[in-house]
């Protein structure tokens, strides 16, 4: 896969430190459990205030995480997941392939499809930093997916922060760019893409079109999986693994 460029790392490590969080960590297992923070503790007073149209700086936001089974001593990679529900948690047939990519999994809670755009966007893109606080992250392994209307904000976040995820899974819903916000079209076209959608999903020929519109517009690296017997719902194990094996370059 493609390493990140020395500036971008650089440009990504500073966002890390500038919104560094204390951050409680509400265990239920060893490999899965909850993160509960605030804007405040996040970003700090003045920064959270910037975001109190969307937010209560002093309001709890939390995300569910799932940590690897992985027996390599190589720092994990991160799933930041977007549900079209209430929920953040990880659909449970994914643990194994998680654990066979070393991938930790990231959902937040409260950031379903009646949420206001920009607000699931801080929720999704926080994750990432309130996840690095406790382990060390892989930065050229983070992928962004969800689910409906969920993978179509997935499609956002990946146009809009390429040099943050590297990849990206669109389940059962996602839209084209608008190419006038888009800031390194680049690195747009050169990351890696799954389509996936189900047979008798209702969102099917919407995924094919715009799947057609990434090759035509030079996303070269982009894979369509179509799940057989699947509605519109989320894919099974070994969907998920046929999608991350396409986003590691195999």
């Amino acid at each position: 896969m493609k390493k990140r460029s020395p500036a971008c790392r650089s440009h990504w490590l500073l966002i890390i430190a500038l919104l560094g969080c204390t951050a409680v960590w509400a265990e239920e297992s060893q490999q899965k459990f909850k993160i509960t923070s605030t804007l405040k503790q996040l970003y700090g007073a003045e920064r959270a205030a910037k975001f109190s149209e969307l937010l209560d700086p002093n309001a709890e936001i939390s995300w569910q995480v799932y940590l690897p089974d992985y027996a390599g001593d190589e720092p994990p990679g991160l799933l930041v997941y977007v549900s079209p529900t209430r929920s953040g948690a990880m659909d449970g047939r994914w643990a194994k392939v998680l654990d066979k990519h070393n991938l930790v999994y990231v959902g937040a809670n409260r950031s379903g499809n009646k949420v206001p755009v920009t607000r699931r966007m801080v929720l999704a893109t926080s994750s990432i930093m309130a996840v690095n606080r406790r382990i060390e992250i892989n930065e050229d392994r983070i992928f962004v997916s969800g689910f409906s209307g969920g993978g179509r904000l997935a499609s956002f976040l990946s146009n809009q922060y390429p040099t943050v995820f590297s990849g990206a899974i669109f389940i059962c819903g996602v839209d084209f760019w608008n190419e006038d916000v888009i800031s390194d079209m680049e690195r747009v076209l050169n990351n890696r893409y799954v389509f996936v959608s189900g047979a008798r999903d209702f969102n099917l020929s919407e995924t094919r079109i715009v799947y057609n519109k990434y090759l035509k517009a030079g996303a070269k690296n982009s894979l369509l999986e179509i799940e057989n017997g699947m509605s519109h719902e989320l894919p099974n194990a070994n969907t998920l693994d046929a999608a991350l094996t396409f986003l590691a370059g195999e």
